[in-house]
């Protein structure tokens, strides 16, 4: 994109010094302040375009430093020292026939399946993002080369905020896994109320098998909205 992007900067300075010969005219001292300025400009301009990936990298720094420091807290993971789901129950899953056994695995599978789509939906969104921030720094300097005109540089700045909205993307999908796991922890810290009825304890949850999931499949498809919220773009 260098090429296309040195012939738009070449227009822009141009419309710029066209634009600043006409309002230096009749007054010489005005025209040398308004000129030199306007030289300012664009060697800035300039810079920025020649650095756009600098730039980028810059904000995809930021973002990953958040999104490793939200990776990095603790939100629990259950139960603490008590007995695992599973576990608590062996026992008297054992002595179940087979029939009833096979009714608590079609009971269960559903809310599994639910739970391993809300994990593959999460590793396709981190994978979309870090193509689309590959695709946006390849066209990195043509955007950032309108920021020199006050009739286009909206196209740079909506570029630098959509790329910052991609970016933090990525901060958002962290925090809704984190979401996931402390609700998840903390609902699986109530495995201390199974009596030994399975039955009766799989039936009076069975909802609650839902919830994680669910919210965080809402929270993944929510997280480019947030992002862009977050920015001020959306």
């Amino acid at each position: 994109m260098k090429p296309v992007t040195s012939i738009v900067l070449s227009i822009m300075f141009v419309l710029m010094l066209a634009t600043t010969s006409t309002r230096a005219e009749g007054d010489r001292e005005l025209g040398v302040r308004i000129v030199a300025a306007t030289m300012f400009k664009i060697a800035l301009v300039f810079v920025v375009a020649q650095n756009a990936v600098l730039l980028l990298e810059a904000i995809a720094s930021i973002a990953t430093s958040i999104t490793n420091t939200a990776n990095s807290v603790d939100v629990g993971t259950g139960g603490g020292d008590a007995a695992l789901m599973g576990d608590a129950m062996r026992d008297d899953l054992d002595d179940l026939g087979n029939m009833e056994k096979f009714g608590m695995i079609v009971i269960l599978f559903l809310p599994w399946v639910v739970q391993k789509i809300a994990a593959v939906i999460a590793i396709v969104l981190v994978f979309i993002r870090f193509l689309q921030m590959y695709m946006l720094t390849a066209f990195a300097s043509l955007p950032l080369a309108f920021l020199g005109h006050d009739d286009t540089k909206s196209i740079g700045i909506g570029y630098l905020k959509g790329f910052a909205s991609v970016a933090f993307t990525g901060v958002i999908i962290v925090v809704a896994v984190k979401m996931y796991q402390a609700l998840l922890g903390g609902w699986l810290g109530n495995i201390g109320s199974y009596d030994g009825d399975m039955v009766g304890f799989i039936f009076g949850n069975f909802g609650q098998f839902f919830v994680a999931p669910i919210v965080l499949i809402f929270l993944l498809f929510g997280a480019n909205g947030l992002a862009k919220k977050v920015i001020g773009e959306g």
